[in-house]
């Protein structure tokens, strides 16, 4: 069970925005009826999509400016459901960084709606290629490697279904140390690492379709 890091900041406001897509509408005057490729249908994919925002205040280029859940049910006959995972920083960083504990961003993922976390996903440098890890917090094993995107130097983002990737609550935190950094390396001989969370206490949560079947 994963145990928050320690952090000073409060909670951000959390905005959430739902997208429902093939909506077709009506015709607006006389009898007639909406052609079929207007209307909603089975064979559409429901997506949507959350966004929890923080302020700029913590030193080093890992500020996190915000973090996106979005949840695609994907249209029969595949049905399944897909979540991507998105976090957004202040600064522009070089993901080159993302070596080791100390620089790093993590995902914390609760599956199963009980105190603490069962997997996390992790976003760091393996052979000069930026992956997201899927880790058991109770084993420590990494359970999948999935492909990571940057884009702008400023976001990175990594997707799968709901059984490897899906969560009921999730928090975001991220470490940056670095030796010859003002805020972030040393102070009166002591290592300093600056340390982001959101939100700043308790998770977000999801909705029902991003919930894995196995919570393990």
């Amino acid at each position: 069970m994963h145990v928050r890091p320690r952090h000073t900041r409060r909670l951000a406001p959390v905005a959430g925005v739902a997208l429902v897509t093939g909506l077709g509408l009506l015709a607006a005057s006389g009898p007639t009826v909406a052609s079929p490729a207007a209307l909603p249908t089975p064979t559409d994919d429901v997506v949507s999509t959350t966004t929890t925002t923080d302020p700029d205040d913590t030193p080093g280029r890992l500020d996190i400016r915000s973090v996106s859940h979005r949840v695609t049910q994907l249209s029969p006959p595949r049905g399944a459901v897909r979540v991507r995972w998105t976090v957004r920083t202040h600064r522009h960083f070089d993901p080159a960084v993302l070596q080791n504990r100390h620089r790093r961003f993590t995902l914390e993922l609760d599956t199963d709606g009980k105190s603490g976390a069962e997997r996390n996903i992790r976003f760091v440098v393996r052979d000069d290629v930026l992956v997201a890890e899927v880790e058991s917090n109770a084993t420590r094993e990494v359970i999948a490697t999935l492909p990571a995107r940057i884009e702008s130097g400023r976001a990175l983002s990594t997707a799968g279904y709901r059984g490897l990737v899906g969560a009921r609550r999730y928090f975001w935190y991220s470490t940056y140390h670095a030796a010859g950094s003002p805020a972030c390396g040393r102070h009166r001989g002591h290592p300093v690492t600056c340390q982001d969370s959101v939100p700043d206490d308790g998770w977000i949560r999801l909705d029902r379709p991003a919930w894995p079947d196995d919570p393990a």
